[in-house]
């Protein structure tokens, strides 16, 4: 479903939380004098997550053949897809698909994936790198929870880094990123994990 998004309008996405665009410049690129790189043209702009903290800030380029676009951007359990800029030089006005994250897990079977501290798992254009575990204080007779500490490198982007507690062995331990859900199936502290990857169905978030 695709929404027509004017300057200085919040979309609502849900949970309080909104995205609206700045900043729309539009680019001429000079071609490389040895031939590295075409000429091209191209509009950029930055799309604000507002509603969880402080604002969040993604960038957004759509370029000619020849370079790399980055159309969509995520924030939490919402993805944002620029399709299309209208009017860039005058009154711009955004074409985009925006979507939420379900807990419906998409058809097929998971992928399994094997991965050493240090190391790293394509996530389609996307890889995550295996930081390390840890765990935090308890009380006597509790189970410890497992700290698992990753960065994800999302393109023409920086990388992000989260640590994120898992739960104890007691049941499945899990997270999530975008529409990746991870669960460790087997670990080695601090130096392997054997991972279960599914991806999650998205629905449109509606205006």
């Amino acid at each position: 479903m695709r929404t027509t998004l004017a300057a200085n309008e919040r979309l609502p996405l849900g949970g309080g939380v909104t995205v609206h665009f700045i900043d729309v410049t539009v680019e001429s690129i000079e071609a490389s004098p040895d031939g590295s790189y075409p000429a091209g043209s191209g509009v950029t702009l930055a799309l604000v997550f507002e509603g969880m903290g402080a604002p969040v800030r993604r960038e957004i380029s759509l370029l000619s053949e020849g370079y790399e676009s980055v159309r969509e951007a995520w924030f939490v359990r919402y993805r944002v897809e620029v399709v299309e800029v209208a009017d860039p030089t005058g009154t711009p006005r955004l074409v985009v698909v925006a979507e939420q994250v379900t807990d419906r897990v998409r058809p097929g079977e998971p992928r399994a994936v094997r991965v050493e501290r240090g190391g790293e798992v394509e996530l389609g254009a996307m890889r995550m790198r295996f930081l390390g575990h840890s765990t935090k204080h308890i009380d006597p007779g509790e189970s410890p929870p497992l700290l698992v500490a990753v960065e994800y490198q999302p393109p023409r982007a920086e990388p992000e880094r989260f640590e994120t507690n898992v739960g104890t062995e007691a049941g499945p331990q899990r997270w999530r990123w975008h529409d990746y859900l991870f669960t460790i199936e087997a670990h080695a502290f601090d130096a392997w994990m054997q991972l279960s990857i599914a991806r999650l169905e998205l629905e449109p978030v509606r205006r």
